[in-house]
């Protein structure tokens, strides 16, 4: 299992930031390079204070012909179940991958906060990815293990990195709606 945690502020009051993440994600995927759209599959706002999502994601990115086979899919694409809760401004996330889903567990939280003397955000977003043994048998052999960690590290870092593109996207979509 590999652990990931990242820091990032961005130059918006947290309430435009929590609530364009939380409810705008089809409008500000266009703004992601690397992202093709979100699609919010479920939406459950009936406990006060809690908004429950599924999104479907879908990359731009496409599973390489020859590895679509052993990994079952061709296109890069997750479920990303959310529950966002607002007297915590807190989000706590499970993410289900269209590749080796049943080898895959990527779980974590998101927590906003004030920052800049409320005009900024504070985002911290912390979570563990876990690459079950076995997961790549087929395609690494005798070097499934590091393979496997080298795979672990890598998506450890990605997550981190794509998130902070879908925060600054939602930063530029709360700026235009402000200027």
């Amino acid at each position: 299992m590999k652990n990931f945690k990242s820091v990032i502020v961005v130059k918006h009051p947290l309430a435009p930031i929590w609530e364009t993440v939380r409810d705008r994600l089809q409008e500000i995927a266009p703004l992601v390079d690397d992202i093709e759209s979100v699609t919010v599959i479920e939406r459950d706002g009936s406990q006060s204070g809690k908004v429950r999502l599924v999104n479907q994601w879908k990359s731009r990115q496409s599973v390489p012909g020859f590895l679509q086979g052993a990994l079952g899919a061709g296109v890069i694409s997750w479920l990303d179940r959310n529950e966002w809760i607002e007297s915590t401004r807190s989000c706590h996330w499970n993410i289900e991958p269209s590749i080796l889903r049943t080898f895959i567990t990527c779980h974590g939280t998101t927590l906003y906060e004030p920052a800049m003397a409320g005009r900024g955000t504070r985002v911290t977003i912390e979570g563990a990815f876990d690459l079950t043994p076995g997961a790549l048998r087929g395609l690494a052999g005798p070097l499934e293990k590091p393979v496997s960690t080298f795979v672990e590290s890598i998506v450890s870092t990605m997550i981190p990195k794509n998130f902070r593109k879908v925060l600054e996207a939602a930063a530029d979509f709360v700026g235009s709606r402000t200027s």
